[in-house]
């Protein structure tokens, strides 16, 4: 079961002189999905990431080519699953040929919550973000 989907045509600039989307451009669609999902979610990113009390910063980014896409090709984006820290989250994604449902990449990111003020880990994850991502809300440790 899927967080999120979303569709896109891959343009003539997300490809390289091989004529294959260039690699980073599968990370911008993942997180293009995955700004698009919180936006839908009601999450204000402008507001959260200008004033909120936290922050999300993206600190660590994989991913595994499976196949080429080319120019024109229209594909899936899924923001596939999310998995709690105590204080960080890695969302899963897949990208897929819309044609065939051929997989071409799978990819994850991690997200740490730092609190904006101190520029430090937060304890737990904030309560909302574990809502969106239907995340288990970590527990308090005594």
């Amino acid at each position: 079961m899927a967080l999120y989907r979303t569709f896109r045509k891959i343009r003539l600039q997300d490809v390289d002189a091989a004529g294959i989307v260039f690699f980073p451009k599968f990370l911008e669609y993942c997180h293009d999905a995955y700004f698009e999902f919180l936006e839908q979610e009601g999450l204000d990113l402008a507001a959260g990431i200008s004033s909120g009390p936290y922050i999300l910063p993206l600190v660590h980014a994989e991913a595994d080519f499976r196949a080429p896409l080319r120019f024109g090709d229209e594909v899936e984006v899924i923001v596939a699953t999310a998995v709690a820290g105590q204080s960080s989250y890695t969302v899963r994604y897949l990208v897929r040929k819309r044609a065939d449902q051929t997989l071409c990449c799978e990819a994850s990111t991690v997200h740490a919550a730092i609190e904006r003020t101190t520029f430090k880990p937060m304890k737990e994850l904030p309560e909302r973000v574990c809502a969106i991502l239907k995340l288990q809300y970590p527990q308090a440790k005594p």
